[in-house]
């Protein structure tokens, strides 16, 4: 034994030792690291572009995040099982399941336990804990919690791996390892009976050489290359060490150096072949980088007008099927929750305005002012629209938790209060106006029955009367600051009035006289508020002194007068705080404006052609496919692969004594004749068919975004125009609301008995026709503004100019024709080589000839010259 272990050296052993050790390889995090590490390398080896770079790439999900799992990703416990299938991990088929599914524990729930105490960190709550929305939050909140949004990184985290899988392929690739077999033989086997045990690999014949590659496999060592030119090289060591029990103890030791390398020439050779895997998903990574970056801006949309119109990363690629505008449109996301709220807002103010005409209709009805019917088809009206407004209110909660769960991914349960500041200026009556409007009807109605007990007529008492006096004077404050506000929304229509007018006499398209009875409109309300304004503050000044004067005069003598002074100042009152709320209706009306887009559609085809990064992609798509003939067409060639191996064993029972004349040399070559090539023929005819479909689907793109560039500026230019005239329209039903209002509030005197009401019979349908008009309106004007609103984002990203910041925020900047970027991405034109002329019409035999010109019914076909020389057939 020791003269054995003296023939084979002590390293040998260290050896086998160290690879004994390393058998169990990295550990499941180190792995995962390394992945990471090449995946993130890769993508940021493309991240430098301004237009398509992002801040963040990793997968790593926010800690924050409802969705983060706070457990050790390789080690992580088993999630809650179906008890009825469970059942099947524990025995199945009779036998015992694993035992150690249990090892890492069961977790108890899903989400993360911790992210409803982290939002109050990241997010504006309120004082009752409800979230603070608007865009900005909304984004914020998106991008830590969206599923969708962690699909994306995590498609470009894929395709990256892909890239590092090809890389790796084609770099030197290093495998190792041993196989230790025991063998015993019976007495009556060729051998006789022995006891051996051998440990190596690789200690037989190298192979049969050019049976599809040359040498042998199993080395205890190898290194493999694959090169460029779709050649391949292999070459290793392999020994094996040979303990016999029996005959003496007879023991053996070898190893035997080898190497092959195979080069085809014709089929499957070349760059074009060998690099073509790597080439794609290289190609792949930066196309679904550049389709990330465009999710981001169709991600914003989302969050925004509930629109994402692009495709994210594919795995696979997109292809040159794009999609662009359709010339449609809705408002959704925020912008639609706030559109939702404020038609229920302005619902809500209808309402209460029905219900105070409501109450003086039937004031009046119990002086015989009115008949029964028009009361009543009031109040049926009144009752209409309180179930339309529950409608309303259930929508609006249907479409926030819709919200918090799509877009947002969060629970619908989370409290939420959306920030309307955007649609502030939509709110054409102030609340404290309608605070104040709703406090002196219910005043009138205390006032009121100063004057009944039960169905007899009374003198109100001086404690009645002074109760309603005392409720009556905080009034005086609140209207007053309401009239105190009113300059200022005056002086903000002045501003904006200025703004429209400069954006008006910039719009070449608007014909001049158009301009100028814009001009005389303005120029006239503003006018006619200002009158308004001034004649209310003195009527309202005047009150204040009447006021003063009921207070002062309040006596037992004077108690029938003062309380009829009482009820006549608010009747005068409420027609005062009615008028303010109507002008501040107006300023606020013409107040709202947007911001033009001044773009020809060639212009606008040009920007989006220069910057949309799924076009960038989808001419990048087109030459995968056309790349794809290659390929193909390589496939039709004859297979001839030349070969080489040669190898070297050790002698006299030593590992590492090696012999010449121990070794081997082989050189050949394979040939193999284009007999039967059917397959590779029908997939040649595929790839030219799909290369021409590609080619035509990426013309259609392009079409497809002329259209809907040229749609969106249509239909921004539309909506400005509605804009302007859904404004006159609500002008106008404030106008019917306010002369309706004042011919209820100037009835004639009570009628004899016998004698018809004095108030017109159509005077319930007047009202209720001005008041559901400017409800209508309101909606409209809301409409048009926030159509337009999300129009002009949308037009931003099918221009592929929308920035984003590091956050995901829009960067708003006016568009110019010059919003293009300039930056080429196509190589140096000198290099481009120049094409080749186009094939000739009659060099390809049409459809219904045969190759001797024949038409399929004996006629000939001719070829002749046209004016350009090119032959044509007749």
């Amino acid at each position: 034994m020791r003269g054995f272990l003296h023939d084979w050296p002590v390293g040998t052993f260290f050896l086998l030792a160290a690879v004994a050790f390393s058998a169990s390889g990295c550990s499941r995090r180190e792995y995962r690291l390394e992945a990471n590490r090449e995946a993130y390398g890769t993508i940021s080896e493309r991240n430098g572009d301004p237009r398509w770079a992002a801040a963040d790439i990793s997968i790593e999900i926010d800690p924050r995040s409802r969705y983060f799992d706070h457990y050790d990703p390789d080690c992580a416990p088993m999630p809650q099982d179906d008890p009825a299938a469970h059942s099947y991990m524990r025995c199945v088929d009779g036998m015992k399941g694993w035992k150690h599914w249990y090892d890492n524990g069961v977790r108890s729930d899903l989400e993360n336990p911790a992210w409803r105490e982290e939002l109050s960190k990241y997010a504006e709550t309120n004082e009752n804990g409800a979230v603070r929305l608007n865009v900005d939050s909304a984004l914020r909140l998106s991008y830590v919690h969206s599923p969708s949004h962690q699909s994306q990184l995590e498609t470009l985290y894929l395709s990256a791996l892909d890239v590092t899988r090809e890389r790796w392929r084609l770099d030197t690739q290093f495998t190792g390892g041993f196989d230790t077999v025991f063998l015993h033989s019976g007495q009556k086997t060729a051998g006789g009976e022995s006891n051996r045990l051998t440990t190596g690999r690789g200690i037989g014949a190298l192979g049969v050489p050019f049976a599809g590659r040359f040498g042998g496999g199993g080395n205890t060592l190898q290194l493999n290359r694959s090169f460029a030119t779709a050649g391949e090289m292999v070459a290793g060591i392999a020994n094996a060490f040979t303990w016999e029990f029996t005959n003496g103890n007879v023991n053996f030791a070898g190893s035997l150096l080898s190497a092959s390398f195979v080069q085809p020439l014709l089929r499957g050779a070349g760059r074009s072949i060998a690099l073509e895997d790597l080439t794609q998903v290289e190609r792949n990574l930066l196309a679904n980088l550049r389709a990330y970056a465009q999710f981001r801006q169709g991600f914003y949309t989302q969050v925004a007008i509930g629109e994402l119109g692009v495709r994210g990363p594919q795995r696979g690629g997109s292809g040159t099927t794009l999609t662009s505008f359709s010339g449609g449109g809705n408002v959704g996301g925020y912008a639609g929750l706030l559109q939702q709220l404020q038609r229920k807002r302005n619902s809500e103010d209808t309402l209460s305005l029905q219900e105070r005409t409501f109450a003086r209709l039937e004031a009046f009805y119990d002086k015989g002012l009115i008949d029964l019917v028009q009361v009543d088809q009031f109040e049926q009206d009144i009752e209409t629209a309180k179930a339309a407004l529950l409608l309303q209110e259930n929508n609006l909660e249907l479409a926030l938790d819709g919200y918090k769960t799509r877009t947002l991914g969060l629970p619908p349960d989370l409290p939420i209060d959306l920030d309307d500041e955007l649609i502030r200026q939509f709110q054409l009556f102030a609340r404290e106006a309608t605070d104040i409007l709703n406090m002196v009807v219910l005043l009138q109605g205390r006032a009121g029955e100063l004057f009944t007990e039960g169905e007899d007529q009374i003198i109100p008492t001086v404690a009645g009367i002074d109760s309603v006096l005392r409720d009556v004077t905080p009034l005086v404050a609140p209207i007053q600051n309401l009239i105190q506000r009113i300059p200022e929304e005056l002086q903000r229509m002045d501003e904006v009035v200025v703004l429209r007018m400069k954006a008006a006499s910039e719009d070449e398209e608007m014909p001049e006289e158009n301009r100028q009875d814009l001009a005389e409109r303005l120029a006239e309300e503003r006018k006619d508020l200002g009158e308004d304004m001034a004649d209310l503050t003195s009527q309202f000044a005047e009150q204040t002194t009447k006021l003063t004067k009921l207070r002062d005069l309040l006596s037992e003598e004077t108690r029938d007068i003062t309380a009829r002074g009482v009820v006549n100042w608010l009747t005068a009152t409420l027609n005062i705080v009615d008028q303010l709320a109507l002008v501040q209706a107006r300023a606020r009306l013409e107040s709202v404006m947007v911001e033009s887009v001044e773009l020809e559609p060639v212009a606008a085809f040009e920007i989006a052609l220069q910057n949309r990064l799924d076009f960038m992609n989808g001419r990048s798509a087109l030459v995968d496919s056309w790349r794809d003939i290659q390929i193909a067409a390589n496939a039709l060639r004859s297979n001839v692969t030349v070969g080489a191996a040669a190898s070297t064993g050790t002698v006299q029972n030593n590992v590492v004594s090696f012999d010449a004349a121990n070794s081997t040399a082989t050189l050949g070559i394979q040939f193999d004749a284009p007999l039967t090539r059917l397959l590779e023929r029908n997939g040649y005819s595929e790839t030219l068919i799909s290369y021409q479909q590609d080619r035509r689907a990426l013309i259609q793109s392009r079409d497809s975004l002329y259209l809907g560039v040229r749609a969106l500026l249509r239909q921004l230019k539309q909506l400005r125009e509605n804009l302007e005239i859904q404004r006159r329209a609500v002008t106008i039903a404030i106008r019917r609301v306010d002369q309706t209002q004042r011919k209820l509030n100037a009835p004639g005197r009570i009628p004899q008995p016998g004698q018809r009401p004095q108030i017109s019979p159509t005077t319930a349908i007047n009202l209720l026709s001005a008041q559901r008009s400017f409800l209508s309106t309101q909606n409209s004007f809301l409409s048009a503004w926030l159509s337009y609103y999300a129009a002009r984002i949308r037009l931003y990203r099918e221009l592929g100019i929308m920035t984003l910041d590091s956050d995901g925020k829009w960067i708003d900047f006016p568009i110019t024709p010059g919003t293009a970027d300039k930056e080429a991405d196509a190589e140096d034109e000198s290099e481009i080589p120049v094409l080749p002329p186009p094939i000739p019409l009659g060099s390809q035999i049409p459809p219904g000839f045969d190759d001797g010109g024949q038409k399929a019914g004996g006629q000939s076909a001719h070829l002749v010259n046209n004016a350009d020389d090119a032959p044509v057939i007749q």
